[in-house]
C-alpha cells in the first residue's frame, strides 16, 4: 500500500519533478561555465598583475637620483623581492577569479535566473520557469550552435 501510494505521488508530481531537475540542471550548467572562465580569468589577471609589478620595479632599479652603492644595492633588493614574492600572484589569482566568475554569471541572468525559478519556485511558476528556460535554450542552440541570427565579418556571402 505504501508502495503504491509513493508511486502515485511522483506520477502526480512528475512535472514539478521535471521542472525542479531542469532548473537544477540548468544552474549546474551556469555553475560550471563561470568556474572554468573564473580560472582562466584568475590566471590572466594573476600574471599581468605579476609582470606590471616586476616591470615597475625593473623600472625603479634602472636610475639613481645620486651616486650611491647603498641606494642601488636597496633597489637591487627590492626588485628581487618583488620577483621572488608569490604573495600577489596568489591575492591577484583570488581577485581574478571572482571577476571571471561574476562577469560570467552576469553573462548569464536569463539562464541563472529562470533556473532559480525553476529549482526554487512553487507550482506553475516553477513550470512557467522551466518552459521558459527549454525556449531560450533552443533559441540559444538556434542562434549560437547553428550560427542564425549572427552577423559574420568572416564568412560573408559576397
Amino acid at each position: 500500500m505504501k508502495i503504491s501510494g509513493a508511486i502515485n505521488s511522483v506520477k502526480n508530481n512528475f512535472t514539478k519533478y521535471i521542472a525542479k531537475g531542469v532548473g537544477a540542471g540548468a544552474l549546474g550548467l551556469v555553475a560550471y561555465d563561470s568556474h572554468v572562465i573564473g580560472k582562466l580569468q584568475s590566471d590572466v589577471y594573476a600574471k599581468s598583475g605579476d609582470a606590471d609589478a616586476c616591470m615597475n620595479a625593473y623600472s625603479n632599479t634602472q636610475y639613481l637620483t645620486s651616486p650611491s652603492m647603498t641606494t642601488s644595492k636597496v633597489k637591487n633588493a627590492l626588485f628581487n623581492w618583488e620577483v621572488e614574492s608569490n604573495v600577489r600572484h596568489f591575492v591577484n589569482s583570488a581577485i581574478g577569479y571572482f571577476a571571471g566568475f561574476g562577469s560570467m554569471l552576469v553573462d548569464n541572468v536569463v539562464p541563472f535566473g529562470l533556473g532559480l525559478g525553476a529549482l526554487l519556485g512553487k507550482g506553475k511558476f516553477s513550470k512557467g520557469s522551466a518552459i521558459g528556460l527549454g525556449i531560450y535554450s533552443v533559441v540559444k542552440i538556434i542562434k549560437d550552435g547553428f550560427g542564425f541570427g549572427h552577423y559574420n565579418d568572416l564568412n560573408r556571402k559576397y
